[in-house]
């Protein structure tokens, strides 16, 4: 019976082998996708004077760089000091400046404006800075669309470190305009 069964098993299969038929109706096609970029830009040579409250306020609309959406993200980061080979260390706001004491640099936003100041518990704190951390600083401003930070899913990134940043938004530092203070 053994003899018998294997020259049918070789027949079915061969059969199933020759089968074939359509892959199947083709999908509807999707919507194309969007192809969202988180936009950055520069602000230099900001002072932080007892003139302007140690303050730095400008408008989205001044530096008709970027449209900002009430959902948007905006994360600012300053310019720490250059590195040995020249590159920029960025640090994200707040940073402290004077940790024993309170005090640091910090920021705040709107879909129309953002600010950037020191922050301290008394304003005489904030005189006796020196002037390392009050004149010509460079800040870098990227605004990060909320959409897109939701559809990315379970990648994430560490906010607090720009290089990472730059990275997952594929930011082009040689893209990235400078605005002047005013």
């Amino acid at each position: 019976m053994n003899k018998k069964l294997i020259p049918l098993l070789f027949i079915i299969a061969v059969l199933f082998q020759a089968c074939s038929g359509s892959d199947g109706r083709d999908g509807l096609p999707g919507a194309d996708g969007v192809n969202i970029v988180a936009q950055t830009f520069e602000v230099e040579n900001v002072n932080f004077t007892a003139a302007n409250s140690y303050s730095y306020l400008q408008t989205y609309a001044s530096a008709k760089l970027i449209d900002v959406r009430e959902s948007d993200a905006v994360f600012i980061y300053v310019l720490w000091e250059l590195a040995d080979n020249g590159n920029p260390v960025w640090r994200l706001l707040p940073q402290a400046i004077d940790m024993p004491r309170g005090v640091t640099y910090n920021f705040d936003y709107s879909p129309a404006d953002f600010s950037i100041f020191i922050d301290a518990p008394t304003t005489a704190l904030k005189a006796a800075l020196s002037a390392d951390f009050t004149q010509n600083q460079t800040f870098r401003i990227v605004v990060v669309p909320s959409d897109f930070t939701a559809r990315k899913g379970g990648d994430s990134v560490d906010f607090n470190n720009y290089e990472a940043v730059k990275k997952y938004f594929n930011l082009d530092e040689s893209k990235i305009p400078n605005v002047k203070a005013n």
